[in-house]
């Protein structure tokens, strides 16, 4: 059975035990899911409303009505994203079960606090997903119980963090010609000052910044993500407001004929306007839901940071004159292209594959700051399983990275992201070979972060490389999987000598 069908089993015996319940998933579609699957396995003993959803989306009278229920005691469970971690009163519950690690152990204990208040005994439950990472903590639980808190870090000058922070601050009181802003410069601070008088948001009367717009700047500022805009979803039979949802999530989630989820409850897109953030929905009962295809590139913009590191053809071969080019890494600031293409319908229950449908949406540009690892041409060709080999071994280090960066830092899975690629250099990425020449061909992994602007998180990961790619090996070679070791190792020199096959080991 599926991580998520093992939580659910473990919560209906709770839930029939009449033991409050808090059930923790990683997304809205998992939330919604489980909270299907929970309602139909106790719905002979416990009435439907006594089992509750809870997440970003649910309109705000919505989720205040379920925290008052909570807090008087009238619901027995309820299947929550992170919404429900923190900053709430939850009254009293006795279990919490976790459906997938959350990403960091600050965020898994403050979820397990949820539970057990006014010193009473509670039950907290990880189950482990089949992700690489809920796999490594499965074999280590050390890690999970011996391990400090995390540190957090955020990088306040981030472009769309700190562009909100200047209106919230101008709106207080105005800014003096020549005024520095937190850490930053005089002028940097007066030239973000100058866009906004230049958007109508400030005016500028000689000697300060006043704020000229009418809407309060703080509402369009949210705690849980960078983005502020939002896609209405609404009932097209009673011409209602049902739930929202961030611009970027509408994409996967509300394009026409997917599957919106609500309360349990299952809703097809019959449009999408997408100029006017709105999409259109009828109530229905299939047996299946929605699963969005996307199609992810990325173009590298400008180079932050570059080094190298030492490659050796397989058993020590050197292939022509360029057996000494190095493997090449970097990061920087690159824009990443998001369309989704198509989706799958899935069953309910079996979780098979029921058909496929196209998506016809504009694509979605995001420019934010990426770790890069570029092979060279000669290393791939040195490689006797052939290109396609090192292009599926290099997308495993890529999980491998992804999953141990994510431990490494304070962040959570879907912060991060990998793509491949061909060649980092924004000079030759993408050109067309000069006549009568053939291309070469140099594929490159990218890991890069979802964060509009970036937080400092790819820095990180190069600053960290050789010690997170050596992680990165010990995770495949660790793994209990022979299929999954000799992937891991395939493509990165000879398998019997997996230390060299990896980048940055000679």
């Amino acid at each position: 059975a599926s991580y998520m069908k093992q939580a659910v089993g473990l919560a209906a015996d709770l839930v029939r035990a009449k033991v409050p319940t808090l059930v923790f998933g990683q997304s809205r579609n998992t939330v919604e899911r489980m909270l299907r699957y929970l309602r139909e396995k106790v719905g002979d003993t416990v009435p439907r409303d006594a089992i509750v959803g809870y997440r970003g989306g649910y309109l705000p009278a919505e989720r205040r009505a379920i925290e008052e229920r909570l807090r008087n005691g009238e619901i027995l469970a309820v299947v929550a994203t992170n919404a429900l971690e923190l900053g709430i009163d939850i009254g009293g519950l006795d279990a919490v079960v976790c459906a997938g690690y959350p990403g960091s152990i600050a965020s898994l204990w403050q979820r397990f606090g949820r539970a057990g208040r006014a010193n009473q005994d509670s039950i907290a439950v990880l189950v482990t997903s089949s992700a690489p990472l809920d796999q490594y903590l499965a074999r280590e639980p050390g890690y999970l119980l011996g391990a400090t808190v995390e540190e957090a870090r955020i990088d306040p000058h981030n472009v769309e963090v700190f562009v909100q922070h200047l209106k919230c601050a101008s709106f207080e009181l105005p800014f003096e010609k020549g005024e520095a802003f937190g850490t930053l410069a005089a002028d940097a601070t007066e030239e973000t000052l100058d866009y906004l008088v230049h958007n109508q948001v400030l005016f500028d009367t000689g000697k300060t910044y006043r704020w000229a717009s009418d809407a309060y700047p703080a509402n369009n500022v949210s705690l849980r993500s960078v983005g502020w805009d939002n896609v209405v979803i609404i009932d097209l039979e009673h011409d209602k407001t049902i739930a929202e949802i961030d611009f970027r999530g509408a994409h996967t989630m509300v394009h026409e004929q997917a599957i919106y989820q609500h309360d349990g409850e299952t809703w097809q897109v019959e449009r999408f306007d997408y100029e006017n953030h709105k999409a259109y929905v009828k109530r229905v009962d299939p047996d299946y839901f929605t699963d969005a295809m996307t199609y992810v590139q990325v173009k590298v913009l400008d180079v932050f940071d570059e080094s190298e590191l030492a490659l050796h053809a397989p058993s020590g071969q050197r292939i022509g004159t360029d057996a000494d080019a190095p493997c090449l890494t970097g990061y920087g600031e690159v824009a990443l292209v998001e369309k989704v293409v198509g989706y799958k319908k899935v069953k309910f229950q079996t979780h098979e594959n029921a058909g496929y449908g196209d998506v016809r949406l504009p694509e979605l540009s995001l420019h934010t700051t990426s770790f890069w690892l570029t092979l060279p041409e000669w290393y791939v060709a040195a490689q006797p399983e052939g290109r396609a080999a090192v292009v599926d071994s290099l997308r495993g280090v890529g999980r491998a990275l992804e999953t141990v960066a994510t431990l490494a830092l304070m962040c959570e899975p879907r912060d991060l992201g990998t793509t491949l690629g061909e060649d980092a250099d924004p000079d030759l990425a993408g050109a067309p070979a000069k006549l009568g020449a053939v291309r070469s061909y140099r594929p490159t992994l990218f890991v890069h972060e979802y964060v509009p602007s970036g937080i400092g998180l790819a820095e990180r990961i190069h600053a960290h490389k050789e010690v997170l790619l050596d992680r990165a090996r010990e995770l495949v070679a660790h793994c209990p999987c022979p299929r999954a070791r000799i992937r891991g190792r395939r493509g990165w020199g000879d398998t019997s000598a997996p230390r060299r096959a990896w980048p940055g080991r000679r």
